[in-house]
């Protein structure tokens, strides 16, 4: 037998020399199908991380007002004392 025989013989066991197997495409085709929803869960999440972000930054305005609201009136208090 020569090299291109047991070449085209290999060809033939992998699924007759016409392109991949079935089951490796839809091997192939759940792969991507599990990467594209990973794509869309790392944007969802980035979205997300965003948003808690900018939530946190707000609350921490909010909390620094309320500390000066607090001393100035326990700045009153202490004046009418």
């Amino acid at each position: 037998m020569t090299k291109s025989e047991s070449e085209s013989g290999t060809a033939e066991a992998r699924g007759g020399g016409n392109g991949p197997s079935p089951e490796l495409v839809e091997q192939f085709r759940r792969f991507e199908v599990r990467v594209d929803d990973a794509v869309r869960l790392i944007g969802e999440l980035k979205r997300e991380r965003r948003g808690l972000a900018a939530q946190l930054e707000e609350e921490k305005r909010a909390r620094a007002e309320a500390v000066k609201r607090i001393d100035a009136l326990i700045d009153k208090i202490d004046g009418l004392l």
